[in-house]
């Protein structure tokens, strides 16, 4: 019988599942989230914003009046310490109207956020949802890694291309218990590894008044935790990007990672770790 072998990428410990959510604008709400986030041990990534940071602004949306005022600049560090932001565009152009111009609300928004936090920030979240391939090249350009649209796939697959970055679902989505029901109880075939993305803005919880829908989702997911991992966008891009680098030797047998941490891998039904820098043996 011929020797098979199937290699599987592994998020860190070894853990085949990971979940991840992102939220958009930089509303007040946001307080009352990442308090809820932090309780269960779930983490997101917020793209805000920054030329709005510190606006005070109620409007009427779906019928319902509802304060989209923006969190202060001061209280950014302390308020996501456990999370990560991401751009948004410092002034939430159309990024597909604005040419050249949608190039430099990016870079003012990562230059303002970058200012606010200890790490660069290289993530983004696309305006109204709306991209195109001269949006995405100027993306590349201003040094953003990855950036998520708002078409649900339904599905915990992961991302072909980390600027075309779709989520599993909106939280608003009809189907979300179900999908976390399926996510957290079954697994792939051939062992392959999954990621939940959730998205939306914590506003919309004030309009439809479901923050127990969240309350719900999070207290589910977490009792998963032993077998999840709860990353920001920017670590799973960043882990996928150096899983991708890693260098297996002619016959399988051998892998060396040349990324600055450590990495995870099923090689044939043996579950290795491979330090940095190192060559592990894996069959």
């Amino acid at each position: 019988m011929p020797d098979f072998r199937i290699n599987n990428m592994l998020f860190p410990g070894g853990k085949r599942k990971a979940l991840t959510l992102s939220y958009d604008d930089g509303v007040v709400q946001d307080r009352r989230l990442t308090r809820m986030l932090d309780r269960y041990g779930v983490r997101a990534t917020f793209n805000l914003n920054s030329a709005f940071l510190g606006r005070v602004e109620r409007a009427v949306m779906e019928g319902a009046e509802v304060d989209i005022s923006t969190v202060l600049p001061g209280e950014i560090p302390a308020l996501y310490k456990n999370h990560e932001i991401a751009t948004h565009g410092s002034r939430h152009s159309s990024p597909v109207d604005g040419g050249s111009s949608f190039l430099r609300e990016v870079m003012d928004d990562r230059e303002a956020l970058e200012a606010l936090v200890p790490y660069m920030v290289t993530g983004h979240a696309y305006p109204f949802g709306l991209t195109d391939e001269k949006v995405i090249a100027m993306l590349r350009a201003a040094g953003i890694a990855y950036a998520r649209t708002v078409i649900s796939t339904h599905s915990f697959d992961l991302p072909g291309d980390f600027l075309r970055w779709d989520p599993t679902c909106h939280h608003d989505d009809p189907r979300l218990m179900e999908l976390a029901e399926d996510f957290c109880t079954r697994e792939a075939r051939f062992g392959r590894p999954q990621l939940f993305y959730l998205w939306g803005h914590s506003y919309e919880f004030d309009i439809h008044g479901n923050w127990e829908r969240m309350e719900s989702f999070l207290a589910y997911v977490s009792g998963y935790r032993d077998s999840i991992w709860m990353a920001t966008n920017g670590e799973i891009c960043a882990y996928l990007s150096a899983w991708d680098r890693l260098i297996f030797s002619a016959d399988g047998k051998r892998a060396y990672n040349p990324s600055a941490g450590e990495l995870w891998i099923d090689a044939s039904g043996r579950i290795c770790r491979i330090p940095s820098g190192e060559t592990a043996e894996i069959g």
